[in-house]
């Protein structure tokens, strides 16, 4: 009937373990233990949990990516990176390529979407682990986003779609300049000149 004596049960509502592993999930790591405490607190219903969830989340994510991302750096990967894909294409197609009406558009998707996955790696990588090899990992997933970009316009047999051999030459050294500059530059870390 009754409980025994120093015997307490936790009857507060909360979210479901789904919820709170979709909301685990989206939040960068960095800011997880927070959002999902803040969230917790919070909880009233199902309906609200998820209402909170959707504002916050994508706000955190921002507030990661803001202070993850250097201008600076980001510039010069932008810069290494569709300058890789323009040597690639002076050596390997016609000099007609950079020329055409969409030749610089067309080097400029792949560098464009590997800019955005790599705001997007360093806003979810976890900051307690350090490694050499972390920033030709972030490099090479980058280029990897970049690849898979190309392979949908290959599918689809799009006017924009960079040649394959391009892409290959121009990931390559991409993923050079890119690490290398990572290496210097450790993204979410204040840079210190001597």
């Amino acid at each position: 009937m009754g409980q025994g004596m120093g015997q307490t049960t936790d009857l507060t509502p909360g979210p479901s373990k789904i919820a709170e592993a979709i909301v685990r999930f989206f939040t960068p790591p960095a800011c997880r233990e927070y959002v999902l405490g803040d969230l917790h607190e919070r909880y009233v219903s199902p309906k609200q949990y998820t209402i909170d969830a959707v504002r916050a989340v994508p706000l955190v994510i921002l507030s990661r990516i803001r202070r993850t991302t250097d201008p600076q750096v980001l510039l010069m990967e932008a810069f290494a990176l569709y300058m890789s894909f323009v040597i690639a294409t002076r050596f390997l197609a016609p000099a007609t390529f950079l020329f055409d009406q969409w030749g610089l558009l067309r080097l400029a998707i792949p560098t464009l979407i590997a800019l955005v996955a790599l705001v997007f790696i360093d806003a979810y990588a976890d900051p307690s682990k350090k490694s050499f090899i972390k920033p030709m990992l972030q490099a090479a997933l980058g280029v990897g986003f970049a690849f898979l970009s190309q392979a949908t316009f290959w599918a689809s047999g799009a006017e924009l779609a960079v040649p394959l051999e391009i892409m290959l030459y121009g990931g390559g050294g991409s993923l050079i300049l890119v690490s290398a500059l990572r290496m210097f530059f450790a993204p979410g870390e204040p840079r210190r000149f001597v």
